[in-house]
């Protein structure tokens, strides 16, 4: 490992992570959510954090059961063709996590804002009621007659963001297989960025598919290895979403006693992410692998 290295454990990644912070995560529902870097944060026994999650599922929903959120600012949360987000619809309803409806504009808007060090960004006014349910983050904007409506977003900075990737060097040159979603504008909106990567490439392969690299070096603060570090959900490219897994999660969470049983087997009795990965076992990780790329070599 050469002096300039970002490689850390997942543990060592997230224990700066403060009680109270604000945390971004990346991914896309069921694709790309860092997973591995998740279960660490919920290890160290993380309290009290705004979520501001790109579309997600698992894992903000996993961070609001296992009561380490106080709020989140969010389009959706989101488990598809499985059902509604248990721990956060069930949170929302009673009153215990503080939820701030944004649309797709303000998010976007927001982190544009945050990446530009500006207060607000303009977006069009959909006509929606937002703006009446969280006027801290919309505000009208004067305009003339007939000219279009525009709202005032205001800026998204995280403390920190959460993103899983396909690939990177040890110098926290990122690489995408697939789509980045939001991760990109995160991690420059953001004051820290933590990135796990399902495998560790050589300098030389970076430079060789320098295309692929979304996040060079100088945006990234962490590099975790952590192949399968997106479980359950996918990784494009490199393996699928282990659906069974998320009905498992699903139907454990219906009720309290089953949901800690859930946490003891997945999250908190795994020392760490290789021991997590030994729980499930080498031929259910075997039947989600896919083989779409050798960009590794």
């Amino acid at each position: 490992m050469s002096s300039t290295s970002k490689l850390m454990s997942a543990a060592d990644a997230v224990a700066t992570i403060p009680d109270g912070a604000t945390v971004g995560l990346g991914g896309w529902i069921f694709n790309a959510q860092p997973m591995a870097l998740v279960r660490a944060l919920i290890r160290k026994g993380a309290r009290e954090l705004s979520l501001i999650p790109a579309p997600g599922s698992i894992a903000p929903d996993m961070l609001i059961g296992a009561g380490c959120v106080r709020q989140t600012a969010c389009v959706f949360i989101s488990f598809e063709q499985f059902g509604l987000a248990p721990h956060f619809r069930k949170q929302a309803e009673a009153g215990t996590l503080k939820v701030v409806d944004l649309d797709g504009p303000a998010i976007a808007g927001g982190l544009r804002a945050g990446i530009c060090d500006l207060p607000w960004m303009p977006v069009p006014d959909l006509g929606t009621d937002l703006p009446k349910h969280a006027p801290e983050h919309y505000w009208p904007l004067p305009h003339k007659e007939g000219e279009r409506r525009m709202l005032a977003v205001a800026a998204i900075k995280p403390d920190v963001c959460l993103l899983h990737a396909q690939q990177a060097d040890e110098h926290g040159n990122v690489q995408y297989l697939a789509s980045p979603f939001f991760d990109a504008m995160l991690a420059q909106a953001s004051r820290r960025v933590i990135v796990s990567v399902d495998r560790i490439v050589s300098s030389e392969t970076i430079r060789r598919h320098n295309h692929l690299t979304k996040l060079p070096s100088a945006m990234v603060d962490v590099v975790v290895e952590a192949p399968y570090g997106a479980h359950p959900t996918a990784s494009p490219t490199l393996y699928r979403t282990d659906e069974r897994h998320l009905k498992d999660y699903v139907k454990a969470s219906a009720r309290d006693e089953s949901f800690a049983a859930y946490l003891d087997r997945h999250v908190r009795g795994p020392a760490d992410h290789a021991a997590y990965l030994d729980t499930l076992g080498a031929s259910r990780l075997s039947g989600l692998a896919v083989s779409e790329t050798n960009l590794a070599e």
